[in-house]
């Protein structure tokens, strides 16, 4: 973890990678491999040589407890706004089981990395859920998904 003492004010992002081995956009298609990569930070970010797409308030990850040994505690993750027609890629793939892992970057007020990224979660998709929400007056729906992860360490 980088040394944050000398900074009155850091800002933190936190960065998502998810492989999904069977991935498909319709029911017909054939499975390929992709990797999502997305993070809450405002910019993109690259890391290992991949770059994180910025979905800033869109993503939502549930807060975890410091400790001193890796725990098995679980992780939810919010993807909100997702657009309708976005939904068939998640119900044709297969996320269930598939990898993710979280890293933590720390940037001064200005966007200058502080150190290097350290790994916040390792584990994998241990089930998903979609919710709606539909607005009778606009006639507009919005979508969310919801990722529970369990840790590798458990």
């Amino acid at each position: 973890m980088p040394i944050l003492d000398s900074y009155t004010s850091v800002v933190t992002g936190l960065f998502v990678r998810l492989q999904i081995d069977e991935y498909r956009t319709t029911s017909s298609s054939a499975y390929s491999s992709q990797i999502l990569k997305f993070s809450d930070y405002d910019s993109s970010v690259i890391i290992n040589g991949e770059s994180y797409t910025p979905l800033g308030e869109f993503l939502s990850v549930t807060s975890s407890t410091s400790e001193l040994r890796p725990s098995e505690n679980p992780v939810t993750i919010a993807l909100s706004g997702i657009p309708t027609n976005s939904i068939n890629e998640i119900v044709h793939s297969k996320i269930k089981g598939s990898p993710i892992q979280i890293w933590r970057g720390y940037f001064t007020t200005a966007g200058v990395q502080i150190g290097d990224f350290t790994g916040r979660f390792i584990g994998s998709v241990n089930n998903y859920s979609i919710q709606e929400e539909f607005d009778i007056e606009s006639r507009t729906s919005s979508h969310m998904l919801m990722l529970e992860c369990a840790s590798s360490v458990g």
